[in-house]
């Protein structure tokens, strides 16, 4: 097949997007397929250029409205390549119409990755609303294949309702190859003060997170129990600082840490926590990065991340659950993630068993091989049928 990738943004610029689409690309070429991606110019890139066998094509970006780029040279080349199959990666409705279009003009399939809603909330995005939503519908209506990262999230999300027939699931996924096991004696004692433990958050320092509800979980815990290690960056930093400060809690704030170094953070952790409150946190790929090292973690349970942890099938509690690779705790409350982080920290052979499931489960659906092979059925699936 050839296959053509639609993508806002492409490595250089670096994001879990954005790293999904290339390591998916580098694993159809690695099996003998052709795959050209469409995406926008980054400082100091080149218009054509060949990134381990993959063809990348890149457009100017004209205009941005609100995360949306219009890019009409992605349109001048879906009109002009050849290819069978185009796999446009949501939320990107301008390029979507630009596929949607292509395909009605030379009568090639597509698919859509679907990777979040479109979350804009308030009067003061109601025009906008009014412009994509119908928009987004109509390149719904027309995709072959609309594919989602959990079930769950497709479940729960009222723009995908009338589509489920056609939802297919190809989770995001973690290269062990990237991740492997270090010694992390010397590290860890650079992180701690004493014996405690490590609580570990990895991401960008932004609203949906939640990391002012992981700080004012921290507080409740034992004093001198733990250290609490924030990995990344972002608008929020010195505001976090200012509440932990505040609370007077023992918080190290790592910055941003490149690939390489990051393994070493997982390693030298006790356990994960990925407390976001809204669905723009769609998977939360940390999870599975932390529980690929037998890591347990807790996570809220909303969005996708239930079926990331292995509880497909929750029901109301005021605490937490069991997951069969960490704990889920409603989101936003302060109290059932700081009982939850206290339950691994306080059983050390409970916090074993947990993060050994953890990694099985990973083995077992996260994988680079077990995605990408799955991602490829769908597309062959799709050009037999169009």
């Amino acid at each position: 097949m050839k296959i053509c990738m639609v993508a806002k943004h492409f490595p250089p610029y670096m994001g879990g997007l954005e790293a999904r689409v290339f390591d998916v690309a580098k694993w159809l070429t690695e099996h003998g397929e052709h795959v050209s991606v469409l995406t926008s110019m980054e400082k100091n890139t080149l218009r054509h250029q060949l990134m381990e066998g993959i063809e990348v094509y890149r457009s100017k970006n004209f205009l941005t409205i609100s995360n949306a780029m219009l890019t009409p040279g992605i349109f001048l080349h879906l009109l002009r390549s050849d290819y069978d199959l185009v796999d446009v990666n949501f939320p990107d409705p301008l390029n979507g119409f630009f596929v949607f279009l292509s395909s009605l003009l030379r009568g090639k399939p597509y698919v859509i990755t679907y990777h979040a809603d479109i979350i804009r909330e308030g009067i003061m995005y109601l025009p906008l609303r009014i412009f994509f939503e119908p928009l987004q519908y109509l390149l719904l209506t027309g995709a072959e294949r609309i594919i989602v990262t959990s079930p769950n999230y497709a479940m729960q999300s009222k723009t995908l309702k009338p589509f489920l027939s056609k939802v297919e699931v190809a989770s995001s996924f973690v290269d062990k190859s990237k991740f492997k096991e270090k010694n992390i004696q010397t590290f860890r004692k650079k992180l701690l003060k004493g014996r405690e433990k490590i609580i570990l958050f990895v991401g960008r320092l932004v609203p949906y997170k939640g990391i002012d509800v992981l700080i004012h979980s921290f507080s409740k815990l034992k004093k001198n129990s733990a250290r609490l290690v924030i990995v990344g960056c972002g608008p929020l930093e010195d505001e976090l600082k200012d509440i932990a400060a505040d609370m007077g809690v023992s918080v190290f704030f790592a910055g941003e840490v490149s690939d390489k170094d990051l393994p070493k953070y997982y390693c030298a952790c006790d356990v994960l926590a990925l407390p976001s409150v809204t669905r723009q946190e769609a998977f939360g790929l940390v999870l599975v990065e932390a529980m690929s090292f037998g890591k347990p973690v807790v996570t809220s349970a909303f969005s996708g991340m239930p079926y990331v942890v292995g509880d497909e099938k929750l029901k109301d509690f005021c605490s937490f659950q069991e997951g069969e690779g960490g704990l889920l705790v409603p989101a936003g409350d302060d109290v059932a993630l700081s009982e939850a982080l206290k339950k691994i920290l306080s059983d050390a052979r409970y916090a074993v068993k947990i993060g050994l499931r953890g990694k099985r489960r990973v083995e077992r659906l996260f994988t680079r091989d077990a995605v990408c092979g799955s991602l490829w059925e769908i597309y062959k699936s799709a050009v037999h049928r169009f």
